[in-house]
């Protein structure tokens, strides 16, 4: 099997950028063979610029219930907590309640389990759990093992202004330094009652539900995928940098590279919802003709894996580890021995807080849940 033309692949990037230079979320499916789905299921994922509170809607799950940024975190008369979004975080003996504007309640018990009023409940997470809102702030509940006052702290914040209502087992009225946490975390989406755990590899965040009210079941999937598109299109930038040899087809592929991070909005629109082109494998459609695949066998793996319109191998590839790295496809015929080109081009750091941690086997978790894709 041949490798494409690096000149063939700056064309058809170019002519499908200049052709639809706003291409729809989720473009109408090419005629192919028939291991093409003829019919998409659900979006199982999405496209996000990163994990700032502006790109929370990116993942298509709704606004997390919150209100219109109203100022910066506080404390009220009540010495409860009120974030920018409006959620207000009260803690008690008995566990620490969020109530969002948009009317849902979400209670931490002591036990772990969080608790809609409506019944549900899911978990548990017996240490506790760091819970981010869509309005970027973040609520972290620490649990004692053996105490009997099992609430110990609740931090209620962001990088720059963090409130604590509750210290050592009791109410109190602080500000807060930053500090690490060893715990799992959770995006609460929807309406501020739709919790899912929330795992990155690299620029890969895994979503996998944890609570949902009922009557919410069917309209809320229960895993979602998001690639956060910033990190992919700076190290394509960086890329450019790195490879400047006078090869003429090294300088070809680089022609390439750069017109692939000059379109890669249209490439990789943020909040586009992704088609799967593929029964067997995990591989998606973007825009202009590209696609994306997940690639969980090989060296590196697991991978993201970017093809350029027709083209049987993949033009990029990126490692999906906390210090991932961007592969460009050997782009030399002398040497075809080789599957990359250079030793890969470092990613920026990205979903700090989120990436994947041995300690709590975050990875395993995180690949079973993609696996569940698999059906």
């Amino acid at each position: 099997m041949g490798r494409s033309s690096p000149a063939a692949v700056f064309l058809l990037a170019a002519l499908a950028a200049a052709q639809s230079p706003t291409p729809s979320p989720t473009p109408s499916p090419t005629p192919a063979p028939a291991r093409r789905l003829n019919k998409a299921p659900a979006a199982e994922i999405v496209i996000a610029r990163g994990l700032a509170a502006p790109a929370f809607p990116d993942l298509g799950l709704g606004d997390g219930g919150v209100a219109a940024s109203a100022g910066r975190t506080h404390f009220t008369d009540d010495d409860d907590v009120v974030t920018p979004g409006g959620v207000r975080v009260v803690c008690r003996t008995a566990g620490v309640k969020l109530l969002f504007p948009s009317g849902r309640e979400l209670l931490v018990a002591p036990d772990g389990f969080l608790h809609l009023r409506s019944g549900e409940f899911g978990g548990p997470f017996r240490g506790g759990v760091e819970l981010w809102l869509a309005d970027g702030t973040t609520v972290r509940v620490t649990l004692a093992q053996s105490s009997q006052i099992r609430l110990r702290e609740v931090t209620v914040g962001d990088a720059a202004r963090r409130l604590q209502p509750w210290r050592r087992g009791e109410p109190c009225v602080s500000a807060a330094g930053a500090s690490g946490w060893a715990g799992p975390r959770a995006c609460c989406a929807g309406d501020g009652g739709d919790v899912y755990r929330a795992i990155a590899l690299g620029p890969l965040l895994v979503l996998d539900r944890a609570l949902v009210a009922a009557d919410r079941v069917d309209a809320t999937p229960r895993e979602r995928l998001a690639v956060l598109v910033e990190p992919l299109a700076e190290s394509l930038r960086t890329m450019q940098r790195q490879h400047r040899e006078p090869d003429a087809a090294v300088r070809g592929a680089m022609k390439s590279i750069a017109e692939l991070a000059t379109h890669a909005e249209a490439i990789l629109p943020a909040g586009a919802a992704l088609r799967r082109v593929e029964r067997e494998r995990l591989r998606w459609q973007l825009g202009a003709g590209f696609e994306l695949e997940y690639a969980a066998d090989g060296p590196l793996a697991p991978l993201l894996q970017l093809y350029a319109p027709g083209a049987p191998l993949p033009m990029v590839e990126w490692t999906l580890h906390a210090d991932g790295a961007a592969f460009l496809a050997n782009p030399r015929e002398d040497r075809m021995d080789k599957r990359w080109h250079g030793n890969g081009t470092r990613l920026p750091a990205t979903a700090a807080g989120l990436q994947a941690r041995d300690e709590l086997h975050e990875r395993a978790l995180a690949t079973a849940v993609i696996g569940r894709l698999r059906r």
